[in-house]
């Protein structure tokens, strides 16, 4: 059935101008081509209400006339208060900490292409048990790792030095940063290379940026976030008034 928007008929070249931006190769995803045509529908919807409106962009083409129409229509979105923006800063004081550093060693499992991941997972598994359990623990974690660590830091006892936030990978982040100093990390952590354990010495807490140094970013990311919402509320008005035959809820029917 045709897709009919405010008395206008969607033609095949507003559907195939959509769908390089939602895939269309033989490997696109099976709603790849519906996507393309919600995109086909908002665009005109949006255009429509443009004309309407008789919103004058200052550039050439749809997107410039669909820009200029939500400037205009979300001029007035809400925006962040001071208040606002310091209660986003209180609730999550850990984002804006800079300068956290740990002094970390690790034995690598490394995981390469013909591995039998089972038996290397309970191998380092075994190893770790037996860390957890040794006395004279910086002995026995030097051995291990100069024995059978993947990693060049073996020979070294498995020493990486200092690293900091962003410094390696997200797990092993996560798990350096979540330990104690003096401490081995109690579980193997997975990651792309392998499985890893760990064992953080020390570490250095860093400083949490003061809210007056991070107000603006909170601000700007908090007034994109709003302005996000309001053009998704608008956007769902403005079908909610247009005349669509053949469409609805983003279903050809």
């Amino acid at each position: 059935m045709a897709i009919i928007v405010n008395g206008v008929e969607l033609a095949d070249a507003d559907l195939e101008r959509e769908m390089p931006a939602h895939g269309d190769t033989p490997d696109s995803p099976p709603d790849s081509h519906q996507a393309a045509l919600t995109a086909a529908v908002l665009r005109r919807v949006l255009l429509d209400e443009a004309a309407q409106l008789h919103i004058v962009a200052s550039g050439q083409g749809d997107e410039a006339m669909i820009e200029a129409l939500l400037d205009h229509q979300l001029a007035e979105a809400a925006a962040p208060t001071h208040e606002e923006c310091e209660r986003h800063y209180l609730a999550d004081l850990e984002r804006w900490r800079v300068n956290e550093r740990a002094r970390v060693s690790h034995i690598l499992f490394q995981v390469t292409e013909k591995v039998d991941l089972k038996a290397l997972r309970q191998r380092a598994q075994q190893t770790l048990d037996e860390l957890l359990h040794a006395d004279g623990l910086e002995l026995r974690f030097v051995h291990f790792a100069r024995t059978l660590s993947n990693c060049p830091s073996g020979v070294d006892g498995g020493a990486l030095g200092e690293i900091g936030r962003g410094d390696t990978v997200a797990a092993f982040e996560r798990a350096v940063f979540a330990a104690p100093a003096g401490t081995l990390c109690p579980a193997l952590v997975e990651t792309e290379f392998g499985f890893h354990i760990i064992r953080v010495h020390e570490k250095s807490p860093g400083s949490v940026l003061p809210f007056e140094q991070v107000e603006l970013r909170i601000r700007v990311a908090m007034s994109q976030a709003l302005r996000d919402l309001a053009e998704r509320r608008y956007v769902m008005e403005a079908v909610g008034r247009a005349n669509i035959q053949g469409w609805k809820d983003g279903v050809a029917t």
